[in-house]
């Protein structure tokens, strides 16, 4: 049996919108500043910090002082006390976009297992009431080009710098 070409030319065509439309619908804002919330989170699980860095802006600032050397240098002591450490959002993430800027929201938990320390803050995250707020900015002309540039959490060690002082 012979497939006519006029056959194989439509269904080029309808791949090619196919592929189109799956391209629009992934790099909408809002699924971008979601997927790299939630890659955050993963390389951080998987305490790839080099990875963790490149996501970060070169002028990121956190409530509690840190610039992105600091963060990434005060996240690594104390991730060194987990065994397994897994972070994941408790529940969706709720982001909203504001231009070139956004934030992702959502609670999260830390599974694993380690040192005492490494049990004390998996303890501490669960009496949480307010949940973390993720900033991101877009930085470039593409799409998936957005990089965090703080991290927020009212309850979190309120007037302190550094969370194991």
């Amino acid at each position: 049996m012979r497939v006519p070409l006029a056959w194989i030319k439509w269904m080029g065509v309808v791949l090619c919108l196919i592929l189109g439309v799956w391209l629009y619908l992934l790099w909408q804002p809002e699924r971008q500043v979601e997927r790299h919330t939630l890659n955050l989170l993963g390389r951080t699980s998987a305490r790839n910090w080099p990875k963790v860095t490149v996501m970060m802006s070169a002028d990121y600032r956190d409530r509690w002082g840190h610039d992105r050397a600091t963060a990434i240098n005060n996240t690594r002591e104390l991730f060194s006390h987990f065994f397994a450490l897994h972070l994941v959002p408790m529940g969706p993430l709720d982001v909203s976009l504001d231009g070139q800027e956004a934030s992702s929201t959502a609670p999260l938990e830390i599974f694993g297992s380690g040192t005492a320390l490494a049990h004390g803050v998996m303890a501490k995250l669960r009496e949480l009431e307010k949940p973390f707020v993720f900033r991101w900015q877009k930085n470039g002309i593409w799409p998936w080009q957005w990089v965090l540039v703080g991290v927020d959490q009212e309850e979190l060690f309120p007037g302190r710098t550094f969370p194991l002082d």
